[in-house]
């Protein structure tokens, strides 16, 4: 488990929350990737076992790892290659290599593209995590559905944190 790595992945102040349809558009179309919060992201070799890979998922609390050799990007496991591949396989978890079931070439971003982008390419691709890569190629991250998800709510501060636990109308009289 030597080999694996973990990157580390502001909000704005509650009294500046003034956006209007104009600023939300603006910050979508024009705020870099990098401007995103992000999670952990973990790399793990190719040859790396697929219960190794797994484990290192749920040790950091993340739905993908980024699967490198020569430091370059070469694929990607995620949850849904757990479930399609993994879950069904019979194989061996502790001697299968990851890159048996991993996602090849997977698309990826340079951390300079734009939100609405990746949302983009998320939407019409169908995809949870993006891999965002350097210009030799090398991972510098992963950018997830919900982090974009938490980039917005942090657009609107006050708004997202002073709404009711529950939606709807209260159950009781004092339920205000």
């Amino acid at each position: 488990m030597k080999e694996f790595v973990v990157l580390e992945g502001t909000p704005p102040s509650e009294f500046e929350e003034t956006y209007g349809e104009d600023v939300l558009k603006h910050a979508i179309f024009e705020e870099p990737l990098s401007k995103v919060r992000r999670r952990k992201t973990v790399t793990v070799p190719a040859t790396a076992s697929i219960a190794d890979v797994i484990q290192a998922m749920n040790d950091a609390h993340v739905g993908c790892a980024l699967v490198v050799r020569l430091r370059k990007l070469v694929g990607i496991f995620t949850e849904r290659d757990v479930l399609r591949k993994v879950a069904l396989g019979g194989m061996d978890l502790r001697k299968t290599a990851v890159e048996t079931v991993m996602t090849p070439d997977p698309d990826t971003l340079p951390s300079s593209a734009s939100i609405a982008f990746a949302l983009r390419t998320m939407s019409v691709e169908g995809y949870r995590h993006i891999p965002l890569v350097d210009s030799e190629g090398a991972p510098v991250g992963v950018v997830a559905v919900r982090d974009i998800v938490g980039w917005l709510a942090r657009l609107f501060p006050e708004s997202v944190l002073n709404l009711p636990p529950e939606p709807g109308f209260p159950k009781t009289v004092d339920g205000g």
